[in-house]
Parts: C-alpha cells; structure tokens; sequence
C-alpha cells in the first residue's frame, strides 16, 4: 500500500528531485535505518554525532530503497543514477513526513509528556489506564528511550488504523527540542510531570527548564488540555503556556489541585494511595507495584489526564494499578540471599532524593548499602548537587554503607567533613567499583543502586 507519493514528499521537504523521471510513483516504506528491508522504500540519511547515514546510501539501495533523502551538501556521495530528493535538514524532513502520517489519524487522541523525572512512571501508568479501558492493541506508546528528534517521529510512523490513542514521551537537554517534536505530535492533551533540576548544564535554570518543557503545552490546539503539578518550579511559566488551552487540569498533594494524592506508604515490592477528584468529589485507592510518595504523584498526573478524557477515577485507578516499569528501573532481584534495587536508568538530584525518601519507608539501614552513582548533565552545580545528596543520605541512613562511584561522586566525598564520610567509599568509576561492592555485601543486605545511564552502575549487579 503506498505511503507517500513523490509529490507528498517533494511538499513537504521542499527538496529538489535529481535523477527522477516520473513525479506520480509512491513509496511503501520509510526507513532511517539502511540494514533492515524497506521494499519499495524512502531511506532517510540522518546524521548524528557518533553516525552518518550518508555512508550507508548504497547499502539502503540494497535494503530496497527506491528514493534517498539526502543533505544538499552532500550529493557528492549519491552513488550514480540513483533517484534521490536534496534537501537542507533530513531530520526536518522526517519530522515533517512524521506530521503528515499522524494527521490521517482523524480519530486518534494524542497524549504528548515530558518532565525532568518520572516520565517513563507516567507514561507507562498512561499505557496502563488506556489498555485498560480500550485494549493494549488499541494503545501505541513510546518503546525505549525514543523521546527525542528522532524517536517520537519514529514512534508517529508506527500508528495503524487500530490505534485510539498515542502516548509520545518527549525529552529535551537543550532549548529548542521539545518544540518541533510537539508541533509534529499534535497532542489532544499535553501533561507535565515534573520541573526539576535536570539538564542544567545546557538549561541553566528551573524557569529555563520550566521554559523548556512548556512548548508542550504550547503546541496544544484551543481545544486541547493541559496537565501540569498544582505547584512546582517555573509553574507560572507553565500556566501561561496552557493559557490558550480550552482546561487545565492540576496534580498534587494539595487539597487545591484537580487531581489531589494522598500517599499512603508502601515497600520495596509495592504501595498504596488514595486519589481525590475535587472536580466531582470521586474518590479511588490505588495500590500497585510501585513505591514511593513521588511515584504515586507521576501516577496521579498520569490519572488527570485520564480524567480529561471522562474516563471514572474508580477505572483509572484500576489500570493503574496494572502498571509496571521496563528495563533498569526500579528492577529488584536476589542474589545470595541478598536483594537488589536497580534503578541505575536515570537520575537527577530530585530524583535521588525521592528514592532515597522511599527507601527510609522501609529500610533497615544496618542492613543497606547505597550505591550511589554520578548524575549527568548538571553544569556547573555539579560538586554541590552530588554532595547534597550524599549528605541527604547520610543524614537519612546514618549507619548504611554507601558507595559512591563517578568522578562527581568522588570528588564530593573528598570534601565531605571527616565525621560524615563514616562508611562512605568512593570509586572513580562503576569498573572499579564491581568487586569492592560485592565484596560488601552479605545475606540479608539491600543494595541500592541509582545513577544516570552514562555511569553504567547496572555492571555492579551480579549476573543472573
């Protein structure tokens, strides 16, 4: 079945055809990648820092390209006679191609989030209350760690006629990303999860990150609505990007938000909470498999969305109660009697304090060990924020063993007061860390471990 004619891609990239003759064929297929078959396909050659798609142009022929979408600079690698459309940003072009296939969709609702933490908690409680209530089958979500340029257009193109609804995460690490991802999505509703201290090396501070993260909402049409934390940092930014939605829709502790949750504790296998709709007075409990006062309002921002769909509260709470994390987060195994949390995906400050928060719920300290690892992307705070939380967990777990692996983590222990290091051992990096913190560990033990993906803390895990 066609996909795009030529002429559709030749209006929306504004390109310039080379060695093409008939303007009314189509393709069937679109691909960015030039090892997997494309029958009949567009192949899109995106560049990157580590990658050019440039240099693979004759393998997509082989793969079943029919037409090459290449930079104008670069028509000197266009192998002979091979029918190609130039064009300034291929990356620009897929986004837009991304955009004209979502819009077939007449039906189909789009939710769009982004937060400096909890995204993947909400998104995946989002796919839980929508498969719920229509089917999984029904329900298209963000795979992986798709958020960004490249992956939610990617996440577009995967949309069949059976989908309802669209769940697109969307991250950022500099100004300008969220921006065109969300323009191209269209969301019918746009949640914000969290403004926190995340990326500040490149958005410098919470208003900027708020500033960042509020394209969102910009991006919705005026009869779209807006999920966003009752309170939070840069929050008046956020209110006046939602400004031109047809309703906000608030998340939070407090008794003043849409949407209130009332935490009501939990452990390392699960917890419960309460959700209050102080629009109609519905009240719902929740208890599920995941911890923590933080996790239970990422599920509560994932609720208020399903509230702007009339979804009862009682059938939100219990999809979410279906909900469950992939991969390195918050994942807990056994191993010689011991267990282990991994949670070694992501980490910002705020986010390693809610954990640790969570595991002061339950954990017995003379028996934890922390194993705390370097977070990325904070700037120049960088000392400051690693020995903040390093603090924070000893004052939490005064007698706990806490490793610390990263230079930033070292070099925080290394300026810790003498009194506060009791326990604490540093490790320039997660290699060098493997054998001293397994060496530690005893029957009986929890051990902890949180980092940002850069760190590569999961090696510290014994094998299965």
């Amino acid at each position: 079945m066609p996909l795009f004619s030529f002429g559709e891609i030749l209006n929306a990239s504004g390109g310039e055809f080379v060695n093409v003759s008939d303007f009314h064929i189509s393709v069937d297929s679109l691909s960015t990648d030039s090892r997997k078959p494309m029958k009949n396909g567009l192949f899109i050659a995106l560049s990157g820092e580590n990658f050019d798609g440039h240099d693979y142009l004759r393998q997509a022929i082989a793969s079943g390209a029919v037409l090459l979408c290449i930079e104008k600079g670069k028509i000197s690698l266009l192998p002979p006679g091979v029918p190609a459309i130039l064009v300034d940003s291929p990356l620009l072009v897929y986004q837009k191609l991304a955009h004209l296939y979502r819009r077939r969709f007449k039906d189909l609702k789009v939710i769009a989030l982004t937060g400096s933490s909890g995204k993947t908690s909400a998104k995946e409680a989002l796919r839980a209350i929508f498969s719920h209530v229509y089917g999984a089958e029904h329900v298209l979500a963000t795979e992986g760690n798709t958020n960004n340029q490249i992956g939610v257009p990617q996440n577009l193109m995967r949309l069949t006629d059976k989908h309802k609804i669209c769940i697109l995460e969307m991250g950022t690490n500099h100004f300008g990303e969220i921006e065109p991802i969300a323009r191209i999505a269209e969301p019918d509703v746009s949640l914000v999860v969290s403004i926190g201290s995340c990326h500040l090396e490149y958005l410098k501070t919470l208003d900027g990150v708020a500033t960042e993260k509020s394209h969102i909402l910009m991006a919705l049409s005026k009869d779209g609505t807006a999920v966003i934390p009752q309170t939070s940092p840069g929050n008046g930014i956020l209110r006046a990007a939602a400004g031109h939605a047809a309703q906000i829709l608030t998340f939070g502790y407090s008794d003043k938000a849409t949407l209130e949750v009332v935490y009501k504790g939990g452990n390392i296998r699960g917890s419960s909470f309460e959700l209050i709709n102080h629009e109609n007075g519905e009240r719902a409990a929740v208890e599920w498999g995941l911890s923590g006062r933080h996790q239970a309002c990422n599920a509560a921002g994932a609720a208020a969305v399903g509230i702007a769909f009339g979804i009862p509260l009682a059938q939100i709470a219990e999809g979410i109660a279906e909900t469950r994390l992939p991969g390195l987060r918050m994942r807990v195994t056994e191993h010689a009697g011991a267990t282990w949390i991994n949670d070694a995906y992501n980490a910002n400050p705020d986010s390693m304090r809610a954990s640790l928060e969570w595991l002061g719920e339950f954990a017995d300290e003379n028996h934890l060990l922390l194993v705390l690892g370097d977070m990325g992307e904070i700037g120049r705070t960088a000392l400051k924020e690693h020995l903040k939380v390093l603090s924070y967990a000893r004052r939490i777990f005064p007698e706990a063993e806490i490793a610390a692996v990263g230079r930033h983590m070292s070099k925080a222990v290394a300026v810790m007061e003498l009194v506060s290091r009791k326990n604490i051992a540093a490790y320039p990096s997660a290699s060098a860390a493997v054998e001293p913190v397994r060496a530690k560990v005893r029957k009986g033990d929890l051990v902890f471990l949180k980092a940002s993906r850069r760190t590569g803390l999961e090696i510290i895990e014994p094998a299965e």
